[in-house]
C-alpha cells in the first residue's frame, strides 16, 4: 500500500480563481522530527527514495526490507500565501483530487476534513482559516495497514495472497498482501504491480 498525494492541493473561490498547491511541500515520519523535500503529486516511496532515505525497490530484494513504509504514519506540509483569496471573496475552497487513504487535514493547525477514499475528491470551506501570509497545511496520513488490520482481523474467514509480505514487514504472519479481504477493506487503488502504484496524485 503506498501513500500518495493524489495531484496535487487546489485552492480558489466560486468566481474560478485559483491557486494550484503543487510546490514547497516537505515530508516526515510522523513519530521522527527531520523533515525533507517532498514532490506533490507523488509517492512517499519516491520521496523517500529521492532523499536517498531507502534503496531502489525494484532492484534485486530490496521490496522486502521496504514493508515497514506502509506501517507508519506519514506527514506532507506546505506553507503558502493566500494574497486576493483573503478579500473580496464570500466563499474559499481546498479541494483535492486524491488522497490516499486515510487522512486528516489541518489549515493552520485547524482540522478541516477526514478523508477514508482515494477514489474520491475531498473539499473544504477555508475562508474563515485563511490568512493573507503564512498560511501552513498539513495533511496527515495514517497507516493504512494498522487503520485497517483490525477490521481484516475480525473477518470470520481469510483470503490468501500470492504475494504476501506480512512475515517481512513485521506482521507475524498475518496475510497484509493486496489480497479480496483488503482489498474490500480499504478504499483504495491496488493494482498488481508491486509496492508503487503510478498515480497522479492531491489534484
Amino acid at each position: 500500500m503506498t501513500l500518495f498525494l493524489a495531484g496535487s492541493a487546489t485552492i480558489g473561490s466560486a468566481a474560478n480563481d485559483t491557486m494550484p498547491l503543487h510546490s514547497g511541500w516537505k515530508f516526515r515520519q510522523a513519530n521522527r522530527n527531520e523533515w525533507h523535500p517532498a514532490t506533490v503529486p507523488g509517492v512517499v516511496h519516491t520521496d523517500l527514495m529521492d532523499n536517498g532515505l531507502i534503496e531502489d525497490p525494484y532492484y534485486r530484494l530490496n521490496e522486502r526490507s521496504l514493508q515497514w513504509i506502509d506501517k507508519e504514519d506519514w506527514i506532507y506540509e506546505v506553507s503558502f500565501d493566500a494574497g486576493a483569496l483573503t478579500r473580496g471573496y464570500e466563499h474559499v475552497r481546498l479541494e483535492f483530487l486524491g488522497l490516499d487513504t486515510y487522512a486528516d487535514v489541518f489549515l493552520n493547525e485547524t482540522q478541516i476534513l477526514t478523508a477514508d477514499n482515494m477514489f474520491r475528491r475531498w473539499a473544504a470551506e477555508v475562508k474563515p482559516l485563511l490568512k493573507e501570509r503564512g498560511n501552513v497545511l498539513r495533511v496527515y496520513f495514517h497507516s493504512p495497514i494498522n487503520k485497517a488490520l483490525p477490521q481484516y482481523e475480525s473477518l470470520p474467514y481469510r483470503y490468501e495472497a500470492w504475494n504476501d509480505q506480512a512475515d517481512n514487514g513485521g506482521l507475524d504472519g498475518k496475510n497484509s498482501a493486496l489480497s479480496p479481504a483488503r482489498r474490500a477493506i480499504i478504499t483504495a487503488g491496488t493494482g498488481v504491480r508491486g509496492w508503487l502504484r503510478r498515480a497522479s496524485g492531491v489534484r
